[in-house]
């Protein structure tokens, strides 16, 4: 399998029987980006009401945590491999 960087994911809740898009996750000149999809914002829903409200726009991290990740994001990593992972592919991708 070859090695493809990627600058864009594209983030889901996955309730079982629906996946319902949050938004997505951009990554330019090593400062990770977020934006919520449109329809996100019509449900409610509060994925971290502190530090990612509820709005439009692009919202970012402070980078000195979580390596610029948003805390809720980082927080679904898998402890060990996923933290570190991350970091690799940042350091790869420059």
């Amino acid at each position: 399998m070859k090695y493809t960087p990627v600058n864009l994911v594209h983030i889901f809740l996955d309730f079982g029987h629906l996946k319902q898009k949050v938004g997505r996750l951009a990554l330019k000149d090593r400062v990770i980006y977020f934006e919520y999809d449109p329809d996100f914002l019509k449900t409610g829903l509060q994925i971290s009401p502190f530090y990612l409200p509820l709005e439009t726009g692009v919202h970012t991290a402070d980078r000195s945590l979580f390596e610029g990740l948003q805390g809720v994001f980082n927080d679904s990593l898998p402890e060990a491999g996923g933290g570190y992972f991350l970091i690799v592919v940042c350091a790869v991708m420059g």
